[in-house]
């Protein structure tokens, strides 16, 4: 037959075994916070490595775009030039309107011209005389007239190097926006994939977060199971040792501070009367006695 356990030893198993639970809870509060690291370090790589794929397209969209802020800079003079150039295409076409418009048309000379000199050539001297030189002084006039439009042909060709001028700058400011179009546009694809990457970052960083949060919340539960085990073990020891329980709360009591201590053994005081226990002399000092009763009975204590 085994011996009968005395009440000391229930009490020591009772407080091993709690012991025991707590640093089993313990340890699998450690596998749970190695797990919640462990998801929160792969969230915050993948996060990181995100972000790196939006600053390559940041940089790549920068990068366009100061191209583009260089490529804008060329046209400034370009838009100057050609303003420049219409002002001298539309002064040249005024000026040769305005000569056009203020002689005669230059196919009705040319016939006058042709039809003079064919009566010069054709019609006899003797029927001629006495008008020979009013024809002559005519033709010489209608050949001014059109040596003069051939001046204001040559004038027309220049309007139209002038012309060709102007548009051979319009085509290159054309093929200058055509270039910052293509290149508006690839920055854009880059910025838009950028946006998305930051977005996906974001997300990403926001599942690590919550799993730092689980992370310290776990770490904090093995705080309180810690303070739990903590709180035990000087009893354990304490019955181990072979020291009452008793004697382990009188050293906790003389731990406390005095008004602390004081308000311990008055509470422990109430509990006996409340239970119908035996109160000594200076239990009921310290129930119904004043402070500087319960200074002497700290003092004899």
């Amino acid at each position: 037959m085994q011996p009968q356990m005395s009440g000391e030893e229930k009490t020591l198993d009772e407080l091993e075994a709690q012991a025991a639970e707590l640093r089993e809870k313990r340890n699998q509060l450690f596998e749970q916070i190695r797990k919640h690291r462990e998801e929160r370090d792969r969230l915050n790589e993948s996060t990181n490595k995100i972000r790196d794929e939006a600053k390559k397209h940041r940089e790549e969209r920068d990068r366009i775009n100061a191209r583009v802020q260089e490529i804008k800079r060329r046209l400034g003079p370009l838009f100057e030039e050609l303003d420049e150039k219409k002002e001298k295409l539309s002064k040249a076409e005024r000026l040769l309107e305005d000569e056009y418009r203020s002689r005669p048309d230059k196919g009705r000379v040319a016939r006058d011209l042709n039809r003079i000199e064919w009566e010069v050539m054709t019609t006899p001297t003797r029927e001629i005389l006495g008008r020979e030189d009013e024809l002559v002084e005519r033709a010489s006039r209608l050949r001014q007239t059109l040596d003069e439009y051939r001046k204001l042909e040559k004038r027309e060709d220049k309007r139209i190097d002038i012309l060709a001028d102007k548009k051979a700058t319009e085509i290159e400011i054309r093929a200058i926006r055509g270039e910052m179009g293509k290149l508006s546009e690839e920055s854009q694809g880059h910025h838009e994939k950028m946006i998305m990457f930051y977005d996906q970052a974001d997300a990403e960083k926001k599942r690590a977060d919550e799993a730092h949060g689980r992370y310290v919340e776990k770490i904090r539960e093995v705080e309180g199971v810690k303070e739990e085990i903590n709180a035990l073990m000087p009893r354990i020891k304490a019955l181990r040792d072979g020291v009452r329980l008793e004697d382990v709360r009188a050293s906790e009591r003389r731990r406390m501070s005095t008004r602390q201590r004081m308000e311990a053994m008055r509470q422990e005081a109430l509990k006996k009367l409340e239970s119908g226990g035996k109160l000594t002399f200076e239990d009921m000092r310290l129930i119904y006695g004043d402070e500087d009763d319960e200074s002497e009975v700290l003092d004899s204590s």
